[in-house]
């Protein structure tokens, strides 16, 4: 049930991407929500959980953007197995969603680079890395523990729900 959840919120989440948080960035970077989600839910639910929301959140993206297809989503599909290595941990953890918000931007914007790259992109490898990956991980350090903590409740509400 949980899964027909995560379109909905991915949705809102890439709308606001696409169409609120350009009003807020500092420089070229700015929060990415949909990597927050991403990240949030695989670390709270695993791998399985986090690869629904990981291609539902890119793909959702990708058509928003105007990015091709799937290119959005095999980044957070990378994300999502670089974070699943510390899943599943418990909502009162702050540590992991913190390095695994850090990693996660460093590795989603590795991984667009490449595919920009070899989409035949012009992509300025410094700029993207200095002024938007750097400080996009510090909007996203900023915002991953409430996120974190908020799907946590409802990540244990749920199992809860299911074991009754």
């Amino acid at each position: 049930m949980q899964r027909y959840f995560a379109i909905p919120l991915l949705l809102v989440a890439a709308i606001i991407q696409a169409s609120v948080v350009p009003y807020f960035r500092v420089g070229a970077a700015g929060p990415d929500l949909v990597l927050i989600l991403v990240v949030a839910r695989t670390l709270l639910s695993g791998p399985v959980d986090g690869a629904y929301w990981a291609i539902f959140g890119g793909v959702l993206q990708d058509w928003l953007n105007g990015f091709p297809t799937g290119t959005t989503a095999l980044a957070l599909v990378v994300v999502m197995g670089v974070v699943s290595v510390a899943s599943p941990v418990s909502r009162q953890n702050l540590i992991a969603p913190l390095v695994g918000a850090a990693i996660g931007t460093f590795a989603y914007h590795a991984v667009l680079i490449v595919l920009f790259v070899i989409q035949q992109r012009p992509v300025d490898i410094v700029f993207t890395l200095t002024a938007i990956s750097l400080p996009g991980a510090f909007f996203n350090l900023i915002l991953i523990v409430p996120f974190f903590r908020i799907m946590g409740r409802f990540t244990i509400t749920a199992r809860v729900g299911r074991l009754e």
